[in-house]
């Protein structure tokens, strides 16, 4: 049985919970977009439907990191907290702008959600703007799926879906790296 057929057979329901489990946990990484991918690939469900259960499962799979931070921020170190109020300068000024666009693009936004937690930021403004940004990602990833999956299988052969997948995994291991080798507080003054 092939992974679209398996799909296919939970619809709905399977994308959303893929979508919960592949953004509820960093240890180890599901690539949900990749059953996105392959859902739009298959043209027999309705890619705005896919769109709206991967949006939802991802924004509620992010939120368990926010909420797994917002109970931890008690055990944080005096030095740890005076770093985050630079975070929390940045996020007062463009909080929706910065969680709509991680959420929205490939950046590494797992690393934003537990500090967006250990913040208390607005709960409410975090579960739209992720669920508006991982809705657009989705629907990103649907249409690519629907237009260029014959064209990739044809290409690359039948092994395409494994180098997309490790290109995806390389691309995300990059950019978590340089996010967090990233001096922050020089760019808070820029801004400001």
């Amino acid at each position: 049985m092939s992974l679209t057929s398996i799909l296919l057979n939970y619809g709905y329901i399977g994308v959303f919970i893929i979508s919960f489990l592949g953004c509820s946990t960093i240890v180890f990484p599901i690539p949900y977009l990749l059953a996105v991918y392959y859902l739009g690939a298959s043209s027999t469900l309705n890619p705005i439907l896919i769109s709206i259960a991967s949006g939802l499962g991802a924004t509620l799979g992010e939120l368990t990191l926010y909420i797994l931070a917002l109970t931890g921020r008690y055990a944080l170190g005096k030095e740890s907290k005076e770093r985050l109020e630079i975070f929390k300068k940045l996020i007062k000024r463009y909080g929706p702008i910065i969680i709509f666009i991680f959420a929205a693009t490939p950046l590494p936004d797992d690393l934003i959600y537990p500090m967006l937690g250990v913040i208390k930021y607005d709960i409410i403004q975090t579960i739209l703007y992720c669920f508006l940004g991982k809705t657009v990602l989705s629907t990103v990833v649907v249409y690519a799926g629907r237009f260029s999956y014959e064209f990739i299988k044809d290409f690359l052969g039948e092994s395409s879906c494994m180098i997309v997948s490790i290109l995806y995994l390389v691309i995300g291991i990059i950019l978590a790296i340089v996010v967090i080798k990233i001096d922050w507080s020089k760019y808070i003054k820029l801004v400001e």
